[in-house]
């Protein structure tokens, strides 16, 4: 609702003319909106990040003649793989943090470093992307669409309130922490990171991490592992674009080995693997 209302009064519109000004160079437009997205994501939260940066990233892809549907699609990879910066950035951070006691400061000293790379790695990779694009006129963006979408996503949170139901103690996974991930990446991104999340019972910190990374980064394999880029869909749909699922998977799949092994090694750096 807060989304409806900041478009009719302009919002959008006047953050996409100070975050992209006229006559600007196109990959520095789209690494603006992408570290938009990233930022919001981080200190904010995921969902919010899409309904802001996604009606923004429609606004600048018709004032500099980008991709509207590269764009947008990068504004989802962007938020997704930067929400893990802090526990409130990602719903999945809370409900993996309720199984292990860790306070925010020690969180924040761990995952500072990794976020850095992987959200330079991501805005960098991904306005090069963009720029190399064609250029596509969008149609008059439009907020509303982050309402209707509220009906679009209660399957998802259903599945996981009867996931973490079903399973009660939680599902433990095994083994080096590559193996971890790798498991709890195929988790999140084909059943959705919050049934995910709401499945993982990480024993240790490594396979706490692990189950972060799985769940916030791993959701970029699949247009349906988050539900942050099911509202970004939503929201290009009805702005006039089109998000694909082949070219998000595309993208995702190059992007998401890369995104966790920069992760991997902020966490080493940091101390948080040993």
């Amino acid at each position: 609702m807060g989304s409806a209302v900041a478009d009719r009064l302009g919002a959008f519109r006047a953050l996409t003319r100070i975050i992209v000004p006229s006559r600007g160079p196109r990959l520095g437009s789209a690494a603006a909106v992408l570290a938009l997205a990233a930022l919001v994501s981080a200190m904010v939260n995921l969902d919010v990040a899409v309904m802001v940066a996604v009606p923004v990233a429609l606004g600048a892809a018709r004032r500099e003649h980008l991709s509207a549907g590269r764009l947008v699609a990068a504004v989802a990879l962007t938020a997704n793989a930067a929400s893990f910066l802090l526990p409130t950035s990602n719903i999945t951070n809370l409900l993996l943090l309720h199984r292990l006691s860790l306070s925010t400061a020690a969180y924040l000293s761990k995952s500072w470093l990794p976020w850095l790379l992987v959200t330079a790695l991501t805005v960098g990779c991904l306005a090069l992307w963009i720029g190399n694009g064609t250029g596509g006129a969008a149609t008059e963006v439009r907020a509303r669409p982050s309402v209707r979408a509220l009906t679009d996503l209660m399957p998802t949170f259903l599945i996981a309130s009867g996931t973490r139901a079903l399973l009660g103690a939680g599902l433990e996974f095994h083994g080096s922490f590559a193996s971890q991930l790798a498991e709890g990446t195929a988790l999140a991104s084909v059943a959705n990171n919050l049934p995910a999340a709401a499945a993982i019972l990480p024993v240790t910190t490594t396979a706490f991490w692990a189950a972060i990374l799985a769940t916030t980064i791993g959701p970029n394999l699949l247009i349906t592992g988050s539900v942050a880029t099911l509202i970004s869909r939503r929201i290009a749909r009805d702005g006039g674009a089109r998000l694909s699922a082949l070219r998000f998977s595309a993208a995702g799949l190059v992007l998401v080995p890369v995104q966790l092994a920069a992760a991997a090694l902020g966490l080493h750096l940091t101390g948080a693997l040993t």
